[in-house]
C-alpha cells in the first residue's frame, strides 16, 4: 500500500525527530508525518519499537529510520542530534512524546508519592525535554528556523487528585514550550503543546492493568469524555494535529497547549 498524495503543505523532505515514537500517539504522528513526506528519525529508547515504526513506515513508501536514544542520558541525546545532521544536514522539526507512563502507578498523591517517583517523573518527562530541546534548537536556528510539538496532558489542567509528579512534570513542559516560543519565535522557531484527552494508547492500557482496582477511575475518565463526544479518543487525533502544527498550514501558531480531548475540558 502506497501513501496518499494528498499531503499538508511544507512538510515535503522535512526532516522531523519523533522522541518516543516506538508506539502510541509518537508512532502514529511518524506515519502521519512521513505521510505527508517528512523525512523521519524514529527515536526511542526502545529499539525495537522503534525499528518496527520505522520499517512499516518505509514498507507503506515513507521515510524513517530507527534511532535508540535515551532522554535520561544526555550523551545519547547529543549522539541523536549529530546523527541526524549527519545524515540529513538539518532538523525541521521534533516531537517530543517521552514519558515514564509505566511509573504513573506509583504516582499517588503528595503525602504518600516517594520521592525517587517524583524525581524519576520529572526527569523523563520535563528535563529529558529539555535536553532534547537544547540540542535540536540550535541547529534549527542554524537553518533558520524550524516546528516543536510537544505531547502534554489534560493533567496539567484538570486539577489531578493523583498522579501529581506526571501533572506537574506536564505544566513544566507547557512553561517551557512557551519559552522556547518567546524567546526563539522571531528567529523562526515555533514550539507548541497537545494536551490529549484520555487516549487508550498501549501504554496507558498497561497502566490501566497494573493498577487493577484504579481502572474504575479510567474507563470514568473515558466516560466523562465521551459526554462530549460520540467516540473514543485516538492515538491518530493527537497525530493529525501534530502533523499541522509542523506543516507551513499551522505557520502562524506559536506557543499554544492544546486541548485535544473530545470535550473532556472545556478551556
Amino acid at each position: 500500500m502506497r501513501l496518499r498524495e494528498s499531503r499538508m503543505e511544507g512538510l515535503e523532505d522535512k526532516v522531523v525527530v519523533v522522541a518516543g515514537a516506538s508506539s502510541g500517539i509518537g508512532a502514529a504522528t511518524a506515519h502521519k508525518l512521513a505521510k505527508h513526506g517528512a523525512k523521519i528519525i524514529v527515536a526511542d529508547i526502545n529499539a525495537d519499537g522503534a525499528k518496527a515504526t520505522s520499517d512499516a513506515i518505509s514498507q507503506s513508501g515513507g521515510s524513517a529510520i530507527p534511532v535508540r536514544f535515551d532522554v535520561i542520558d544526555n550523551a545519547t541525546i547529543v549522539a541523536l542530534a549529530e546523527l541526524v545532521m549527519d545524515t540529513y544536514g538539518r532538523i525541521d522539526g521534533l516531537h517530543y512524546n517521552v514519558a515514564d507512563v509505566a511509573l504513573t502507578s506509583k504516582d499517588t498523591n503528595l503525602l504518600d508519592i516517594e520521592p525517587a517517583v517524583w524525581e524519576r517523573m520529572l526527569k523523563v518527562n520535563l528535563t529529558g525535554l529539555f535536553l532534547t530541546m537544547r540540542q535540536c534548537i540550535p541547529y534549527m536556528l542554524q537553518q533558520g528556523g524550524g516546528a516543536i510539538v510537544n505531547t502534554s496532558s489534560a493533567a496539567a489542567f484538570s486539577g489531578e487528585p493523583n498522579i501529581p509528579a506526571y501533572a506537574s512534570s506536564k505544566a513544566g513542559m507547557n512553561a517551557l514550550t512557551r519559552h522556547v516560543a518567546s524567546a526563539y519565535g522571531r528567529q523562526g522557531i515555533r514550539c507548541n503543546a497537545i494536551a490529549p484527552g484520555a487516549i487508550a494508547t498501549e501504554g496507558a492500557l498497561a497502566v490501566v492493568n497494573v493498577m487493577g482496582a484504579d481502572c474504575d477511575e479510567w474507563y470514568g475518565r473515558v466516560r466523562e469524555t465521551l459526554a462530549h463526544s460520540h467516540r473514543d479518543g485516538e492515538p491518530e487525533d493527537i497525530a493529525s494535529l501534530a502533523a499541522f502544527l509542523m506543516s507551513d498550514e499551522g505557520s502562524w501558531i506559536n506557543g499554544q497547549c492544546i486541548s485535544v480531548d473530545g470535550g473532556w475540558l472545556f478551556r
